[in-house]
């Protein structure tokens, strides 16, 4: 399968990149560190059109979410997927100064409006035509920085995303936040 993926270089882009490449699919990366830029939405959407699968997964103010109206345009009707990773911090904006010590409120404030429109674009594109899936990925703390405590390693998050979609094929999973557990459950 041909999988798209922005951001690809560093974190949760590239842990993506390295364990999809590792199952035998074909990564088409789009990365700053490539000479890419997701604001350039329709040239990058050129390149995300022949994937199978859209990790719409680089920020950068609100191109991600105008990024995801280009795809769905191109892919309306079509049996494709597209998974936006947006983060647990739209479900509790409180939580900034524990997930990201040290950031200016209002830096955070933005990004966290950032990612409810993207999230908000998926919904009301879900509405609309079933075709392409979408899926809203939320991270919790992840390091995709330097380790911070309570931060859970980001090829670890990355594995557990893939095993649930992968282990549950036929079901259609619309949104899912996965982070650090403090205490351990036994099954």
């Amino acid at each position: 399968m041909k999988i798209a993926i922005t951001g690809h270089t560093h974190g949760i882009g590239e842990a993506f990149a390295k364990q999809l490449s590792a199952r035998g699919h074909e990564i088409i990366g789009i990365s700053r560190r490539d000479g890419e830029n997701i604001k350039r939405v329709l040239h990058t959407a050129t390149l995300i059109e022949p994937a199978t699968l859209f990790i719409n997964n680089a920020q950068s103010t609100y191109a991600q979410t105008e990024l995801l109206y280009e795809v769905w345009k191109r892919w309306k009707g079509l049996d494709k997927w597209i998974w936006n990773i947006s983060t647990m911090l739209t479900e509790a904006p409180t939580m900034i100064d524990i997930e990201v010590p040290g950031q200016d409120d209002w830096r955070m404030s933005q990004y966290r409006n950032q990612k409810l429109s993207l999230e908000e674009a998926c919904r009301q594109l879900r509405y609309m035509d079933s075709q392409p899936q979408q899926s809203i990925i939320r991270p919790g703390a992840v390091a995709t920085y330097p380790p911070i405590d309570k931060k859970v390693n980001t090829d670890q998050w990355v594995k557990a995303i893939l095993e649930t979609f992968y282990r549950n094929p036929d079901l259609h999973i619309s949104e899912i936040s996965v982070g650090h557990c403090d205490k351990r459950i036994d099954l």
